[in-house]
C-alpha cells in the first residue's frame, strides 16, 4: 500500500472520528448525571464501582473479539432488516384532545409508547412518535401505518413516565415538544431532561423500590427490571426500572419497561398484587439477549406472578429490532393466554381500551 493511500485512509479514519464525536454531543444524547444528582445515585445500594447494577447479575456481555460473533451478528441484522419487507401495519386513531375526564382508557401508540388516563389524570409512557427509535437516522425505521399521533395531538399531560434511557423509550424529538406537568423517571434520567430544558422542579427521579403518594393521591412505586441503559457508548450510568401506578380509586397499573424475567416479579406480586392492570414487554427477544428481553411465554409468567387481573403486551409491532416476524409476539401470546384466567388486551395502535372494563372485545387485526 503506497504511502499516499495512507494518508487517504488516515484522513478518513480521522474525519469519520471527529464527525461521530461531535454527533455524539449533540442535545439529543442527553447528559451524564452530575453534581447533586450524581451525589443522590452514589448513595443508592444499587450503584456499585461507577454504574449500577442488576440485583441478580447476568451474563449478558457476550466476547465482541471473536470473528463468530461479528458473523452472528450480521446475520441477526440481516434478517432483521429482511423481516421488514415494506410492511404497513393497520392502526385507527383516538381523539385524545377531546376525551372526556371521567373515562378510564389506554390507547397504545405501538412499540412501548401508551397513553393513559385514570381517575381525571393523562399520562403519557415512553413516547417516541418519531419514524427511528435509535441514534441513527435512517434505521431502525417504524413500520408504516404505526406513526398516526403527532406531538400536537396530546394533551397536556399530569404526568410523563419513563422507564429508561434507551431511544426506543425516550425520544428526544418527542418529549421535548410535549406539554408535560411532571416527569417520572428512575434515577440519573433526569440529568437528560434537564439538559433538554426542563425545569428541574418538574422532575422526580426514583430509585428501586421508593414509593411517593403524588399532590394528586396517585401512589407511585418505582420497582426493579432486569436490564441496562445508556444512550451512547457509556452504560449504566442512569437506573432502568418498572413503575407501579396506583390510583386513588385503588385501581394498580403495573408498567414493566424493558427487563428479562426474574424473581423479581413474584417479589412485587406478593408485596403489591394483585395488579388490575400489567404493561409486559413481548417483543424484540432472541436467545442471545434472553437475560434482559422476555420471551413470550416468560410475559405470561411474569403477568402470573404479579397476580395481574389483564395484560397489554407491548414492545412489538412498530420497530424491527430483532429476528421475529412482527405478529409473532402477538400469535404466541394469544395462544398462550387462552385457560391463564388473565384478560389480554390486544387493541390496534391508536385503539381506545377501556381499561377498567371487562366486556371489550379485540379483534385479530395482526
Amino acid at each position: 500500500m503506497t504511502v499516499k493511500c495512507l494518508s487517504y485512509m488516515l484522513v478518513v479514519i480521522i474525519t469519520t472520528t471527529v464527525l461521530v464525536i461531535t454527533y455524539m454531543h449533540s442535545p439529543k444524547f442527553g447528559s451524564l448525571p452530575s453534581g447533586i444528582r450524581l451525589e443522590k445515585i452514589q448513595k443508592s445500594t444499587n450503584y456499585k464501582n461507577g454504574q449500577f447494577q442488576n440485583i441478580h447479575q447476568i451474563n449478558s456481555k457476550a466476547p465482541i473479539c471473536k470473528p463468530s460473533v461479528y458473523k452472528k451478528l450480521f446475520e441477526i441484522l440481516g434478517k432483521i432488516i429482511n423481516n421488514r419487507n415494506d410492511i404497513t401495519i393497520p392502526s385507527t386513531k383516538t381523539d385524545l384532545m377531546n376525551l372526556n375526564k371521567n373515562e378510564d382508557v389506554l390507547v397504545w401508540f405501538g412499540h412501548s409508547s401508551y397513553f393513559m388516563q385514570i381517575d381525571g389524570k393523562r399520562i403519557v409512557i415512553d413516547p417516541v412518535l418519531s419514524d427511528v427509535s435509535s441514534p441513527i437516522p435512517f434505521f431502525p425505521k417504524a413500520f408504516r401505518g404505526t406513526n398516526v399521533y403527532t406531538v400536537t395531538e396530546i394533551p397536556e399531560l399530569d404526568y410523563l413516565i419513563i422507564t429508561h434511557d434507551h431511544w426506543d423509550h425516550l425520544d428526544y424529538e418527542t418529549v421535548t415538544k410535549l406539554k408535560v406537568k411532571q416527569v417520572i423517571c428512575p434515577l440519573g434520567v433526569g440529568a437528560h431532561f434537564e439538559r433538554w430544558g426542563f425545569d428541574a422542579s418538574k422532575l422526580l427521579e426514583m430509585d428501586w423500590y421508593d414509593e411517593i403518594v403524588l399532590d394528586s393521591g396517585f401512589r407511585i412505586v418505582c420497582c426493579p427490571t432486569q436490564h441496562w441503559s445508556g444512550r451512547g457508548f457509556t452504560r449504566n450510568k442512569a437506573l432502568w426500572g418498572a413503575f407501579l401506578l396506583i390510583a386513588p380509586s385503588g385501581f394498580k397499573v403495573y408498567i414493566g419497561g424493558d427487563g428479562g424475567y426474574c424473581q423479581h416479579f413474584k417479589e412485587i406480586g406478593k408485596k403489591y398484587g394483585p395488579i388490575d392492570l400489567a404493561i409486559l414487554e413481548n417483543g424484540q427477544y432472541n436467545e442471545s439477549w434472553r437475560y434482559i428481553h422476555m420471551h413470550p411465554s416468560e410475559t405470561l409468567m411474569a403477568a402470573e406472578d404479579l397476580g395481574a387481573k389483564a395484560l397489554m403486551p407491548g414492545h412489538n409491532s412498530k420497530f424491527s429490532l430483532s429476528t421475529h416476524t412482527w405478529s409473532e409476539p402477538l400469535n404466541k401470546i394469544t395462544q398462550l393466554s387462552k385457560g391463564s384466567g388473565i384478560r389480554l388486551l390486544t387493541p390496534m395502535i391508536g385503539q381506545k381500551v377501556n381499561i377498567k372494563s371487562s366486556d371489550q372485545r379485540f379483534n385479530v387485526w395482526w
